[in-house]
């Protein structure tokens, strides 16, 4: 009977590990990047999201994409991913308080960039040169800048 429950109670999966229904060789994976990449004060997630505390800095780690098993949520200061060679910003947070930052890498579009940033908004160096219309069409900046072009100047 409790056996029953226990299983009832954790929502397995029919015909698959338990383990695996408990996603625990994706935290396993989750945690092993973060830890390699630096990332401290973290959480993840039932929904294997991660929720930092502080600031994510990922710049010059030669990073083409973010392994599809991270996906970052919500950012309590700064994301950092410039200098790298980023093809796409898939698994980039939903919501960052400060900072974002993904200039000089080989982004081509602002698929998977943040929905909300409260600092600035940095992305210029890349594959074409983005509008402020196109971030917007991604993003809300606010209350900070844009910034799209190297030598600082600023799209509000």
């Amino acid at each position: 009977m409790r056996a029953r429950f226990v299983n009832e109670h954790l929502n397995f999966e029919k015909k698959k590990d338990s383990l695996s229904s408990l996603n625990v060789g994706k935290i396993h994976l989750i945690k092993s990047w973060l830890d390699e990449m630096g990332v401290k004060d973290y959480t993840i997630n039932p929904d294997l999201t991660i929720d930092v505390y502080g600031t994510v800095n990922l710049s010059y780690k030669k990073l083409d994409k973010f392994p599809s098993y991270i996906k970052f949520n919500h950012i309590n200061d700064n994301f950092y991913c410039h200098n790298n060679q980023l093809i796409s910003l898939k698994g980039c947070p939903n919501e960052i308080l400060g900072t974002f930052t993904c200039e000089n890498n080989q982004l081509i579009n602002l698929e998977g960039c943040p929905k909300f940033v409260r600092g600035d908004f940095m992305c210029y160096g890349n594959k074409i040169e983005f509008t402020i219309k196109n971030i917007r069409e991604h993003c809300d900046v606010r209350p900070s800048r844009i910034i799209n072009k190297k030598d600082g100047n600023t799209l509000w």
